[in-house]
């Protein structure tokens, strides 16, 4: 039913109780309800005016610091988010584990130039959960073109300690240009991963780099790794000397040593070796030594998960959410601990509303997935942990692009939702950067998991501003966080689940 109207009185009072004089303590009085446009209002200048946001983000980044799947900083930082909800005032404040069959620790990869002999040192670094060289090893440099299992056998023989380009140098955009490609089809959404055309980065499966592995992989690799091969290179398709990495662990420890080992190469340093290495008549070779180490599993990983419990259907759901892994070349800034303290800030400024007597009607759940970015497992976790509880879940919405204004919600064609939750975001029109809710949907990141298991999931439109190019490179760092795009993140989102979690019923499922 509507909100009754909220007094001027009553207005005043909330506004003193989230004033930076006021004490927040659980002694704290509570104020009358107000209206729905008020509460909006007291959000908006709370994450305006009092965010902490950029302070929790120097300290993950710098302080705690890359959090791969499965090591000890991405522990730590569980075990601090966890503190940070609690000190915040969250209830049912935990940890909720789960397993990844094999643990990853990369360790160092170089190559060089042996022939020609111009003392090239070549930038590399490893695809995740794939194995060593086991030592240096010295080979030619071969681009294999096969297309069926004759071209192969022309190779065989002949590959012992060799380097393998599986294709030629990506067409890489200037660094000026900051922009996505356009969207494929009108369904299509805004894409989340701008990396070369390897395996899709969430599902740890091989690279299909020939028309052999149409099925899934696997006549190629099985063939260099019967001759021999020291490893597989692909083209970072980044300007200016940027690394990438990504992948995803088998389904055991034997699984992940047999794999080849596989690097990521500058883009410069890829076309120069690839030109090398096409020369008529003329030999290419580098020595290469790759250090990577396996963790016998299983190895245990969680989620962190707190909430505002909600005062009228508290067994009801709407989760807000980010991933808290990230890739290690840098601190993971931008993919993704930007999200995760967007949703600390959130969880923050929910929980001093309810403190001074505007409880959110259903629980908002606070959700810092693990394991995104090897498959999006942390959340098909979630869902499997609450399954019983998901036909209650009205919504998940999830921040994971990086350090871009918020400009919309891609609704995956639901229009039934668009038409309840449209009314809904009026106080949004203010905000700088806000166009609205949009019918595309976007791929890539946890609000899949729950799209896929019926609950309405929407991932945050934004500018990718400097994504293409910070996404999961060495350049993931602090410095490039933007926090007034941040804010306004907070204040989209923070509005949107609210406005959710108060509506009179669950969003629409159709």
């Amino acid at each position: 039913m509507p909100r009754p109207a909220f007094a001027a009185a009553a207005f005043l009072g909330l506004a003193l109780a989230l004033s930076p004089t006021t004490t927040r303590s659980a002694e704290l009085a509570p104020a009358p309800r107000g209206s729905s446009a008020a509460l909006d209002a007291l959000l908006l200048a709370e994450v305006k005016e009092r965010s902490e946001l950029m302070k929790n983000l120097q300290y993950m980044s710098d302080v705690i610091g890359p959090r791969l799947t499965g090591s000890k900083n991405l522990e730590r930082a569980n075990t601090w988010t966890a503190e940070k909800m609690k000190a915040y005032g969250l209830e049912n404040v935990r940890l909720e584990p789960w397993e990844i069959p094999v643990g990853w620790v990369r360790g160092k990869a170089t190559m060089r130039l042996v022939e020609p002999d111009n003392g090239r040192e070549l930038a590399i670094a490893s695809y995740g959960w794939t194995p060593g060289t086991g030592g240096k090893k010295t080979g030619k440099v071969v681009v294999l073109t096969a297309r069926t299992k004759a071209d192969l056998d022309a190779h065989r023989g002949k590959l012992k300690n060799a380097t393998v380009l599986l294709s030629a140098p990506k067409e890489v955009k200037p660094i000026t240009d900051l922009n996505y490609p356009a969207p494929a089809g009108p369904s299509a959404g805004q894409p989340k991963k701008d990396e070369p055309k390897l395996p899709d980065p969430k599902s740890g499966a091989e690279p299909k780099a020939t028309d052999l592995r149409q099925s899934g992989l696997d006549a190629v690799t099985e063939f260099l790794k019967a001759e021999g091969a020291a490893c597989v290179c692909t083209d970072a398709g980044k300007p200016h000397g940027l690394l990438v990495t990504t992948g995803g662990w088998p389904a055991d420890r034997a699984a992940a040593e047999a794999r080849l080992p596989r690097v990521f190469m500058a883009h410069e340093h890829y076309a120069l070796l690839h030109r090398l290495a096409t020369r008529p008549d003329a030999t290419t070779k580098v020595e290469v030594e790759i250090e990577n180490t396996f963790v016998p599993g299983p190895v245990t990983v969680y989620n962190t998960v707190g909430e505002v419990t909600g005062g009228e259907k508290p067994d009801e759901f709407v989760v807000v959410g980010a991933h808290l892994d990230s890739w290690e070349l840098a601190s993971g800034t931008t993919d993704n601990a930007t999200g995760s303290c967007v949703v600390l800030e959130i969880a923050r400024t929910v929980a001093a509303l309810a403190k001074a007597g505007e409880r959110p009607r259903r629980t908002i759940r606070f959700v810092l997935f693990t394991g995104e970015e090897q498959g999006l497992h942390g959340s098909k976790k979630y869902c499997e942990r609450h399954k019983d509880e998901l036909p209650r879940h009205s919504a998940a919405l999830v921040h994971d692009t990086g350090t871009g204004k918020v400009h919309g919600l891609g609704l995956h064609g639901r229009t039934a939702v668009r038409e309840v939750l449209e009314p809904q975001l009026g106080a949004l029109a203010k905000v700088d950067g806000w166009k609205g809710l949009d019918m595309r949907g976007m791929g890539g990141t946890d609000h899949l998991s729950f799209h896929a298991a019926g609950v309405p999931g929407f991932a945050c439109l934004q500018d990718i501003d400097e994504y293409r190019l910070t996404h999961h490179t060495q350049s993931d760092t602090f410095d490039k966080a933007k926090e007034p795009n941040l804010v306004q993140g907070a204040q989209v989102l923070g509005v949107a689940v609210v406005r959710i979690a108060n509506l009179p019923e669950l969003l629409p499922r159709k």
